[in-house]
């Protein structure tokens, strides 16, 4: 059993905190900027309680996971205290493991270790989801501190990789294409489908081939639609459908796209 605790309340927490502890962990304490979040989180917790302040010097734990926003470490790192030999776990996609010790230790004196831990899914605490299948990525500057997470990493997921920084930001925008931007595109395709009064369920057939095709490494090969967007008044009127200037400009980013790179 690792005793852990977490600054930070928000969705990430949420999910790994509880994973963790039915795994046979246990949390202590729980930070946040907004109490009412802390004792949100720990009440789905055994023994956690809400910490006030972000000195932890005389914690417990030897584990400590930061899910707070990127833009935010350059000012809880530098408040951070911990206690000695314990363990700092960056939980993001993006922020340079090695920036980061120089933010939380600038002059390099701290007797703590820091790795990343970053799952590979987009979480929310409303929206209940097993961590058991959800790629776990590590990056560690020392091999000690591997140990650690690779053994966290275990307890609540069956999928682990470990990688350096640039891989990291590399599977982080993979993920915003293959899910935050595509979301965008499909919300899209649904507000041409309310304008006439037909449901999005209409075109769900579509993005189900497209997906499994994806995974089944096939390739879906459009070529009737691709003629059609070599219909310069074809595409007039199709950009003439979005009343957004962005859209515009992502549909004529696309279509070039498509013209020069035909799957």
């Amino acid at each position: 059993m690792i005793k852990i605790s977490f600054i930070g309340a928000g969705h990430v927490a949420w999910h790994i905190s509880q994973a963790l502890e039915n795994a046979g962990n246990s949390v202590q304490e729980v930070f946040s900027r907004d109490p009412e979040k802390a004792r949100d989180l720990v009440s789905y917790l055994y023994n956690a309680r809400v910490q006030e302040h972000l000195d932890f010097s005389e914690s417990s734990s030897t584990v400590f996971f930061l899910c707070v926003p990127e833009s935010a470490y350059a000012q809880v790192l530098p408040e951070l205290l911990l206690p000695k030999y314990a363990t700092l776990v960056l939980v993001a996609g993006t922020a340079s493991l090695t920036e980061s010790m120089m933010q939380y230790d600038p002059l390099r004196e701290s007797t703590n270790q820091m790795g990343v831990l970053f799952p590979v899914q987009h979480l929310q605490s409303e929206r209940k989801i097993s961590l058991s299948n959800v790629p776990i990525c590590i990056e560690v500057l020392l091999e000690e501190t591997e140990a650690t997470l690779v053994h966290l990493a275990k307890d609540i997921s069956k999928s682990i990789y470990l990688v350096n920084g640039e891989e990291r930001k590399k599977i982080h925008l993979a993920m915003l294409m293959a899910g935050l931007f595509t979301q965008q595109l499909w919300q899209q395709a649904q507000s041409l489908l309310e304008s006439i009064e037909l449901d999005k369920t209409l075109i769900q057939g579509v993005v189900q081939n497209y997906v499994q095709a994806f995974f089944a490494n096939q390739t879906l090969h459009a070529d009737q639609d691709i003629a059609k967007l070599s219909d310069s008044r074809v595409v007039f009127d199709q950009q003439a459908f979005m009343s957004r200037p962005e859209m515009q400009e992502i549909y004529k980013n696309m279509l070039a796209l498509v013209k020069s790179n035909p799957i």
